[in-house]
């Protein structure tokens, strides 16, 4: 099986996504599963890891939702900033989600 170990969604806004600078211009689009699937399969690639594009718990929860919705997204890696109160219950929550 050939995965495409690094791959970032997003519904752009410029305010959301300031990394995208002008010389970036063609990333100023949304990138949706639906836009990857079949560049996958073109390029012999059964599957995907998505990466955050940001640290934020809502980005998150969507790439999760994503992964139930489009089977190709084998995996998620996200992050965000412990300490907060709600630190444990999102990591017992989310560790415990099949692959």
């Amino acid at each position: 099986m050939r995965i495409d170990a690094h791959q970032h969604f997003w519904m752009y806004n410029g305010r959301e996504y300031g990394w995208i600078n002008d010389s970036m211009a063609a990333l100023r689009r949304d990138f949706l599963p639906a836009d990857l699937k079949p560049e996958l399969e073109r390029s012999g690639f059964q599957g995907c890891v998505a990466v955050q594009a940001r640290q934020t718990l809502g980005e998150t929860r969507w790439l999760l939702e994503l992964a139930e919705q489009a089977p190709f997204i084998l995996g998620v890696v996200a992050g965000w900033t412990c300490g907060r109160h709600d630190c444990d219950s999102n990591w017992s929550r989310w560790r415990t989600i099949p692959s």
